[in-house]
């Protein structure tokens, strides 16, 4: 795998990982790799439990590994594991002793995610003072939920590098999510110097692949991220995005979404109603949102028809909104265990679709539907989501469809 992205031609370093072996840093070499990560761990527990080696006898295995890698070729970078726990008199011994023998980064390692962002600022400032001259990455585990912080606070303190992972991914509860840690560093330290919107189409990929579900309340990626639900935060948002959001969803090429329910509050409904040039009284509209709330409580979420539905009622009007034949586009995310061709087969054969696509983004299917009216949609809906391997959907109908545009 790591010889098939070597030979790719990549604008990267391209890095394969070795235990402090001979053989295993050949095959390193082997894979094309501009550098190879040579690791080998420094605390106590692990040099008795797993090595079975004093201190000395680590510092020389550490020594000749990374001396044979450079020979090799390979530039390298030493990873003492779980340095957070090592001895910090050793640990700056060994680093010193890698950069000696030839290695020109050392990855400061939290293991088992047991650092605060305070130890982590004061350790990766007394490394940097103290290490021959050389680059440190941060690698740093979640198991606490700090890995993020601990990172941005290493970089304050003088560390070069963040190890992340889309996702998040990793062993255990994994490390900093690319995502996260990309918006953080833009948003929060000035550092602006990633492209944004290829971000939602990787989190997406990995997540089908691997199977590793995205939750929804995921910062940045996740189906929520900018989603506003209670009146407060509906109210804000609608008259001016910064109330609350920290930046604009646009950025990953997301839109914000307000959910209608029984926690909806007027400014949201009024909002939503405007979209189909629906005006109502200041009464009208404190009935309808009373209407909708008894609603919400029946089920978690309405649809547009719904709203209108109960808009007329109301109104007493009929509001001439949609029309008669319903064309609608639906929006559908799918478990991220489920393979899509089986999806795809079954949306195929449902009657009321005339065109399935594969997204990137928050969605990974649009479909174009065709019904007779509005409760046939409010069905197929239902029926829809019934399906096994969807996980939800979001539906829009078409108010009109112009012609195609000539081309030149």
């Amino acid at each position: 795998a790591v010889k098939r992205i070597a030979n790719l031609g990549l604008k990267a370093e391209i890095v394969a990982h070795s235990l402090a072996t001979r053989s295993g840093i050949a095959k390193a070499k082997e894979s094309n790799a501009d550098r190879v990560v040579v690791f080998y761990p420094t605390s106590k527990i692990h040099l008795d439990a797993k090595m079975h080696k004093n201190q000395e006898e680590a510092i020389t295995w550490i020594v000749d590994h990374v001396r044979y890698a450079r020979e090799l070729g390979l530039k390298v970078r030493y990873t003492p594991e779980d340095a957070t726990r090592t001895d910090f008199e050793f640990l700056v011994r060994v680093c010193n002793a890698a950069i000696e023998a030839g290695a020109d980064r050392i990855s400061f390692a939290d293991t088992l995610g047991i650092m605060t962002p305070s130890r982590m600022y004061e350790q990766v400032k007394e490394l940097r003072a103290r290490l021959a001259p050389c680059k440190i990455d941060l690698h740093c585990h979640d198991d606490y939920g700090l890995a993020l912080a601990n990172a941005l606070e290493g970089i304050r303190a003088g560390a070069d590098c963040i190890h992340t992972t889309v996702n998040g991914m990793g062993e255990r509860t994994g490390i900093p999510d690319l995502s996260e840690t990309i918006l953080a560093m833009r948003n929060l330290m000035g550092i602006d110097q990633y492209q944004l919107h290829p971000l939602m189409e990787l989190s997406a990929y990995v997540e089908k692949v691997t199977g590793f579900f995205v939750a929804p309340n995921k910062p940045i990626t996740g189906v929520n991220a900018f989603s506003h639900k209670s009146g407060v935060h509906t109210n804000g948002v609608l008259k001016d995005p910064h109330t609350y959001e920290n930046f604009d969803p646009s950025l990953l090429g997301r839109e914000r979404h307000i959910v209608i329910d029984k926690y909806t509050g007027k400014r949201a409904v009024e909002a939503r109603l405007a979209e189909f040039n629906v005006t109502v009284t200041p009464d009208e509209l404190t009935l309808i949102v009373e209407e909708i709330k008894k609603i919400g409580d029946e089920r978690k979420m309405l649809h547009d028809a719904d709203i209108i539905d109960i808009a007329e009622r109301i109104t007493g009007q009929l509001l001439d909104i949609f029309p008669k034949e319903i064309n609608a586009i639906m929006m559908i995310a799918v478990e991220s265990h489920v393979y899509t061709t089986s999806v795809v087969r079954r949306l195929k054969n449902l009657k009321q679709v005339s065109s399935v696509y594969e997204l990137t983004g928050d969605y990974d299917f649009t479909v174009y539907v065709k019904v007779p009216s509005m409760p046939d949609l409010n069905n197929f809906i239902e029926e829809l989501r019934a399906m096994p391997g969807v996980k939800n959907t979001d539906t829009r109908v078409v108010l009109k469809k112009y012609a195609e545009m000539a081309k030149a």
